[in-house]
């Protein structure tokens, strides 16, 4: 399941385009890291996907279906799942009750919402001991465990992730990167994630983009990246 953004313009007013012939690929289940200095389009590439912002210009395929401008209720029923970088939880109700709110597209299906959960809980034994506390009442980190596990309820082939460690403390922002990197390398998922973590957000990926001034400054794979870019990457971002 691959993803593609072609020749994005793009931004929050008619004639002013924030992205400027941006191309992206998230290839089928590898983990693509975008990263760029604040104010590149990061966020606002992630928006265009979701259907929050329409394009200018340019188109967005999902499996070779064209998905441009596709309102994001259509796009978890395509198994595409959305993390955004500000905290969406619903924080009076518990754990256990946010994820049932994950399952809303098949909330009639008791069964299936049951098995959702119990793999959700299964794999992360912090949201089960803490599945009856309410979810306001977490550490950042483990809300942004409940995010993640949230997403994956309807079982997602593509995560769109944006951020997914801002705020968090360094051991936390592991835990997050290595339960990311775990969902492509041992589920399968694809996952395109934008990130101003230079180091640790570069070092779980397949695939790296470096974003200037709403366009492609440099793309490669890690190996790449790491070969030839990684030492002047600091300096790209100043």
């Amino acid at each position: 399941m691959t993803l593609k953004a072609e020749n994005l313009h793009a931004g929050y007013v008619a004639d002013i385009d924030i992205l400027s012939g941006l191309t992206v690929e998230a290839r089928s289940r590898q983990l693509t890291t975008v990263i760029g200095a604040n104010g590149v389009g990061k966020s606002t590439l992630l928006k265009c996907i979701v259907g929050q912002i329409r394009p200018h210009r340019g188109s967005i395929s999902y499996d070779g279906r064209d998905i441009t401008g596709v309102r994001t209720n259509q796009l978890v029923r395509l198994g595409i799942a959305y993390i955004a970088q500000r905290r969406n939880i619903f924080p009076h109700l518990s754990v256990r009750e946010n994820l049932e709110m994950g399952a809303w597209i098949f909330r009639r299906d008791r069964r299936r919402v049951a098995a959702a959960i119990e793999r959700a809980l299964e794999a992360a034994p912090i949201l089960r001991e803490f599945q009856n506390r309410r979810a306001g009442d977490l550490s950042g980190g483990q809300q942004r465990v409940l995010e993640i596990q949230r997403a994956l309820v309807t079982d997602p082939k593509l995560l769109l992730v944006d951020e997914p460690t801002v705020g968090l403390d360094p051991k936390m922002s592991g835990v997050i990167y290595d339960h990311l990197r775990r969902l492509t390398a041992e589920d399968g998922r694809t996952i395109l994630m934008v990130d101003q973590n230079v180091l640790a957000g570069t070092e779980v990926a397949d695939y790296i983009y470096v974003l200037e001034l709403g366009a492609n400054k440099i793309e490669g794979t890690k190996a790449d990246f790491d070969a030839k870019y990684r030492d002047s990457i600091a300096e790209w971002l100043l």
